[in-house]
C-alpha cells in the first residue's frame, strides 16, 4: 500500500508541474559575453537579449515569475560593491542576506513579489555572474526548490570580455 501511495504522488506531481518522463526539467543559460551560467526550467520563455548582452530573462509559462541570468564588469572597490550588492531595491524588505568569500545572497520581499539575488565575483575580482529570481509571494511554495536549484547552479567562467585565469 505504502509503494502505491509514493507512485500515485510521484505521479500526481509530475502530472502538474507539466514535466514528462524523459523530458529534462532545466536548461543551461551561459552568458558569453561575461561566462555566468545558470539553470532555468525549461518551459520558461527566453526574453529578447538586451543589445549589450549582458544577460538573459526568462519568463515562467503563466507570466508571474521570471529568472535574469547575467554578468557585469567589477568597476568599483571590492568592499564597496559587495556592499553595493547588500543593499536592498527599492521598496525591498531583505528577509535574509549572506556573504560568503566572493558570494553574496540577498533575498526579501518588494510588495507581494518574493525576490532572491546572487552573485558571484570572478575572475579575479574584475566580474561578478548574477542570478536574480522574482515571483508572486503567493505561489513560494511552488517555487522554492526551483529557487534552490538555479541558485545552486549559477557558475562564473570566461566570456568573450571576461577571459578568467
Amino acid at each position: 500500500m505504502a509503494r502505491w501511495n509514493i507512485a500515485a504522488i510521484a505521479a500526481v506531481a509530475v502530472a502538474l508541474s507539466g514535466w514528462s518522463a524523459g523530458a529534462d526539467p532545466w536548461r543551461s543559460c551561459h552568458n558569453s559575453r561575461f561566462g555566468a551560467t545558470a539553470d532555468y526550467p525549461s518551459g520558461w520563455e527566453m526574453q529578447t537579449a538586451p543589445e549589450n548582452k549582458d544577460g538573459r530573462v526568462f519568463v515562467s509559462p503563466d507570466g508571474r515569475a521570471r529568472v535574469t541570468i547575467s554578468g557585469i564588469f567589477a568597476l568599483e572597490s571590492r568592499a564597496r560593491e559587495f556592499a553595493e550588492k547588500a543593499e536592498p531595491l527599492d521598496g525591498a524588505t531583505v528577509t535574509f542576506s549572506a556573504r560568503k568569500g566572493d558570494g553574496i545572497v540577498m533575498s526579501g520581499l518588494r510588495g507581494a513579489t518574493v525576490f532572491y539575488r546572487k552573485a558571484l565575483l570572478s575572475c579575479s575580482g574584475a566580474v561578478w555572474s548574477n542570478v536574480q529570481i522574482e515571483y508572486p509571494l503567493e505561489d513560494k511554495a511552488k517555487y522554492d526548490s526551483l529557487v534552490a536549484q538555479i541558485a545552486a547552479s549559477l557558475k562564473s567562467g570566461s566570456g568573450y570580455d571576461a577571459q578568467c585565469k
